[in-house]
């Protein structure tokens, strides 16, 4: 729209030409009247003149107050329809009103907005291809209608919950890598609460690092959401003038960030997409490695790189250790996805670093701020790292290792990460379990004897035997020592099989038999030799000692009895079928000793007592407990269990006849 062009000397030029008109019609006047004032013909067109020149003054005086009064009333007219800050008009006597209002009235049409633009706008937004050129088409068109000198795009990482500068228009910066708490920071709360909020002064300062002079700033921020959910900030600044946006500004604002955050939608969506599909490809890689890997080192190289991928990270070591857990036995370390030698020492680290703190708390962790923690110490040559992830390595309650992921970026981790890096970190587990890493962390014959005993021995019974490597090498050699056995089977189980399906006598039958038996035989301190096929051999006294195995024997067996007795009812009434439980138990010797070589060596354990606890149990009838006569005599007169003589048996056929007693019931 075109202006019009007159000033203020124009319209004074007027006023003095009409002066002049006037004083020669003043003049002619006073010719028609024919009035004598005693003046010449000269003197009378001079004081025409004159007459004329005074009025024009008097005209242009007129004029200039009433331009001076209609600026300042289009100036105040002008704020409050667009709601920016327009300048005043000049205070001089030789000021030029007219030149004023055309100006001002330029700056106030441009200051209203004009939504016929939006579909050019959105054209234009669809059409570019990267964050810093979707916020300039956005801004400029924004400054057009607004005085700002300045944007910054704010958005959202909602793993974080951070709002990170992804672009910059105009007079507006922001140093590298910086980030906003979503809830803990002005802006963040107003962008949660879909605010549009406006700082100014010492505000802008406080809230953001902007990079400008020393001007006075103002500060526009305008939510972006989608789907009511919140996506980023749009902040406008201005140097050196506060501007207020009015309603109809506030709304073009708002509809130009709309069509910002639908161009920057497809975008962002791409590159998360990306990202997910990056780090499923990084685990389905994992998985061949696991699959295929016959080296552990390999395989955990292949696991740390991959958790620094998926982190985004440009550190990480994985640390392997001995079996005190106080040194490092082996230990890989990547830097910008190279790995590093590994002879620098981790003492340190597991001493007074975040590594020996996850160990020790058995617990993983991220530090937002290394300047804020004092359990994260710095490698020499790794660089200044702000934020770091740790995550043990644990096998039940043995730590194996300790995976640490760090990047030089504040608050670089959400809890997502932690998560994925937890993952990984159980995947290196069974890496290290499927390679049989425990012959590394457990020297000797420690690792052999965990995988020998392990659910033959109660937990603590196994952990005890573990400690004592001088008992663990006297195991493994062959030698005799006395034991008492006990004997527990099953009779009607092929019967059982012809009219009910194998699965449900597997897990209703067999499953809780054995789950029972296996936890009276531990809670009384005894050894698990065979459990199979309805037959249930259990040995006291051995590998270990804990009091009298006579009283553990008998005191297991009263148990026993108690549970065969309400297993038999519970089959009774759910499965209607009646199976006989009988067991037998012996003392004797017995020989323990190694069988076979490497990885397929085992343990068994023969003897007298328990070929005779195996043939009392085939003697006794459904429920019944029969103990040896040897036993009982050993037990003496005193014992605190009862026992009933039965008739004299021949265990051999032959002329050897020998008593036997049958447990009675009861809980001494």
């Amino acid at each position: 729209m075109r202006l019009p062009s007159i000033n203020i000397r124009r319209t004074f030029a007027y006023a003095m030409i009409g002066g002049l008109a006037l004083g020669l019609l003043f003049y002619g006047i006073v010719r028609v009247a024919d009035l004598n004032m005693g003046l010449s013909p000269a003197g009378s067109v001079m004081m025409a003149l004159l007459v004329g020149i005074l009025i024009g003054f008097c005209v242009i005086i007129v004029v200039k107050l009433a331009l001076c009064q209609t600026a300042y009333d289009l100036h105040c007219y002008a704020v409050d329809l667009t709601g920016c800050s327009l300048p005043p008009p000049a205070a001089s006597l030789w000021g030029d009103e007219v030149a004023y209002m055309r100006e001002t009235l330029r700056q106030a049409l441009d200051n209203v907005p004009r939504p016929g633009n939006y579909p050019q706008i959105a054209q234009r937004l669809v059409m570019v291809s990267s964050t810093a050129a979707a916020l300039d088409v956005a801004a400029s068109q924004i400054a057009v209608h607004i005085q700002i000198e300045g944007a910054l795009l704010l958005l959202l990482d909602g793993e974080r919950s951070l709002l990170y500068s992804a672009a910059a228009w105009g007079r507006a910066s922001l140093p590298d890598n910086f980030t906003l708490d979503l809830h803990e920071t002005a802006i963040g709360h107003a962008l949660q609460e879909q605010r549009l909020v406006f700082y100014s002064g010492m505000q802008v300062r406080e809230l953001l690092p902007l990079q400008a002079g020393s001007e006075s700033l103002t500060l526009s921020c305008i939510p972006l959401i989608v789907h009511g959910q919140p996506f980023g900030m749009l902040c406008l600044t201005s140097v050196g003038v506060d501007v207020r946006l009015s309603e109809d500004q506030c709304a073009y604002a708002r509809s130009i960030g709309d069509m910002l955050t639908l161009a920057l939608q497809s975008s962002m969506h791409r590159l998360l997409f990306d990202r997910e599909s990056d780090r499923l490809a990084a685990f389905e890689q994992l998985g061949t490695t696991l699959d295929s890997s016959e080296h552990f080192d390999v395989a955990l190289e292949q696991v740390l790189r991959i958790a620094a991928r998926v982190t985004d990270s440009i550190h990480g070591s994985l640390l392997l250790l001995e079996p005190d857990e106080q040194s490092v036995r082996y230990r890989i370390t990547l830097k910008e996805g190279s790995v590093l030698p590994l002879s620098v020492t981790a003492g340190a680290i597991l001493k007074h670093g975040l590594a020996g703190w996850a160990l020790r708390e058995r617990h993983a962790d991220i530090i937002d701020d290394t300047e804020r923690d004092t359990r994260w110490l710095p490698v020499p040559g790794q660089g200044e790292m702000r934020s770091v992830l740790v995550v043990p390595l644990l096998y039940g309650d043995h730590a194996l290792g300790v995976l640490t992921l760090a990047d030089p970026i504040p608050r670089h981790y959400s809890r997502r990460s932690l998560a994925l890096a937890s993952a990984l970190a159980a995947y290196a587990v069974t890496i290290l379990a499927r390679m049989e890493y425990d012959t590394m962390v457990e020297r000797g014959n420690v690792a052999l004897a965990r995988r020998i005993f392990e659910g033959r021995l109660s937990a603590d019974d196994l952990n005890a035997l573990l400690a004592d490597r001088e008992q663990i090498e006297r195991m493994f050699a062959t030698q005799t020592r006395f034991a008492v056995a006990l004997f527990v089977g099953v009779r009607g189980l092929d019967r059982l099989g012809e009219h009910m399906p194998t699965e449900q006598v597997l897990t209703q039958v067999i499953t809780p038999y054995l789950s029972d038996l296996c936890a009276i035989i531990h809670e009384h301190h005894g050894y698990v030799e065979h459990h199979g096929d309805g037959g249930f051999l259990a040995i006291f006294g051995f590998p270990t000692i804990h009091g009298d195995s006579r009283i553990s024997a008998m005191r297991a067996a009263l148990a026993i009895q108690g549970c065969i007795r309400h297993l038999r009812g519970r089959w009774r009434t759910q499965l209607h079928c009646d199976l006989s439980i009988s067991a037998g138990v012996a003392p004797g010797d017995v020989t323990s000793g190694l069988l076979g070589v490497d990885c397929y060596q085992g343990y068994t354990v023969i003897g007298s007592a328990i070929r005779e606890a195996r043939h009392l149990q085939q003697l006794a009838r459904v429920d019944e407990v029969l103990v040896a006569d040897t036993l009982v005599a050993s037990l003496g007169t005193e014992s605190i269990f009862q026992f009933e003589a039965l008739a004299p048996f021949s265990p051999n056929g032959g002329d050897d006849i020998r008593a036997v007693y049958r447990l009675a019931s009861g809980h001494p």
